[in-house]
């Protein structure tokens, strides 16, 4: 394999692998960067990790991944504005997916491999695939993320409908993690969230808020998984779902009041989007 480091192209919205940090893949715009460990990791991680961003940072989270040991202790200290204090172990993360079968929880693998669809300024969209891991077969998880956006769209599907299968994002709330603060959760309708506004670590790190949203589904159920994750599960092959992040650092989201607006603006939004009724 040829060692060289690739030429970045700055745009506002960006995913791609980082083979040079254990075949990583991110996706990232103006807001916030996320994370899901590649089969190069030596961890069977398939949460989704947070890269806390500042608003005129002078780094992207490509960046850092394509040059992990050129950046600092990136994990305690902003590099350029970016920083990955957020932390995942065995979690779900931010969105994670969990599902229950055979009468236990069970996660995925790591990642196998990869499809990216769209790499430009206003969106980025891909396709990860994660190997079966129940009856359903594979997963795959088409994500898209928008300019200006704090959260990402994740379109799920797996190979096979299974019978009495329950599956759906999660949301970290483990304190040892370091996931505790004001939690919210919703369950109304057609929309469940729930959200996370973490209490503050430190000066420097501040606290960072997390959430996910199931829309348009009332089969969702909120449960709680063998690693303190909450999540929304639904009883389907296919399903959509959202998860997003912020930090009180950038200076936009300073309170769990904040943060539920964020959800509101979020459902409002897909209100919006939906079909006249004739």
């Amino acid at each position: 394999m040829t060692n060289f480091l690739p030429i970045l192209i700055a745009t506002v919205c960006a995913c791609g692998e980082a083979p040079e940090r254990a075949n990583d893949f991110y996706w990232e715009n103006d807001k916030v960067g996320f994370r899901a460990y590649g089969p190069g990791d030596p961890h069977v991680w398939s949460g989704f990790d947070i890269f806390n961003k500042l608003p005129d940072a002078g780094a992207t989270c490509g960046e850092v991944l394509h040059n992990p040991s050129a950046c600092g202790d990136w994990h305690v200290t902003p590099y350029k504005g970016i920083l990955d204090n957020y932390t995942i172990g065995a979690g779900r993360g931010c969105g994670g997916i969990a599902m229950f079968a055979d009468g236990e929880w069970k996660t995925f693998p790591n990642w196998e491999s990869y499809r990216v669809i769209t790499n430009g300024d206003e969106r980025c969209e891909f396709e990860l695939v994660y190997p079966a891991f129940s009856a359903a077969g594979k997963m795959t998880c088409h994500i898209t993320l928008e300019k200006g956006s704090r959260f990402f769209r994740n379109d799920v599907s797996f190979e096979k409908k299974v019978r009495d299968f329950w599956v759906g994002p999660g949301l970290d709330l483990e304190p040892k993690r370091g996931h505790h603060g004001r939690v919210d959760e919703h369950c109304l309708g057609y929309y469940t969230w729930v959200s996370l506004f973490e209490d503050e670590k430190n000066e420097a790190e501040g606290s960072t808020a997390t959430a996910i949203m199931v829309p348009f589904d009332d089969s969702a159920r909120l449960m709680t998984d063998n690693q303190n994750c909450r999540v929304i599960a639904v009883n389907a092959q296919r399903f959509t779902y959202y998860a997003g992040a912020a930090w009180s650092k950038a200076g936009e989201i300073k309170n769990h009041f904040d943060w539920r607006e964020e959800l509101v603006k979020l459902q409002n939004k897909l209100i919006e989007s939906l079909p006249p009724i004739d």
